[in-house]
């Protein structure tokens, strides 16, 4: 059986300008134009189907931000002694004690 757009958007319960935009976009499966004007929309089991859309590009603002790089600041000065005295331990020149957390109960 065979409907036009009038009778299928009231089966869908959508308005027929939407219908249009569907059928021009080829989601109504089995539907044609004749006579270069009137649109014939085949019934499956009682309705026309309609195949799902693309959801389209991912938008450019919702990219996660990349991390800046964890970087050591070493004085040059302190890396000159060291290459003159031979000294490889860097945890006396370092301060490597750890920070308190700021959580505040």
């Amino acid at each position: 059986m065979f409907i036009g757009t009038t009778e299928a958007a009231t089966l869908l319960s959508i308005t027929t300008q939407r219908i249009r935009v569907l059928l021009k976009q080829g989601r109504i499966q089995g539907a044609k134009k004749i006579n270069g004007k009137t649109w014939v929309i085949p019934l499956y089991q009682g309705m026309p189907r309609i195949s799902k859309g693309k959801r389209g590009p991912k938008p450019k603002w919702k990219h996660t931000r990349h991390c800046a790089r964890n970087t050591v600041h070493i004085n040059r000065q302190n890396l000159g002694i060291n290459q003159k005295n031979k000294n490889t331990d860097l945890t006396e020149k370092l301060d490597l004690k750890p920070r308190p957390s700021r959580a505040t109960f």
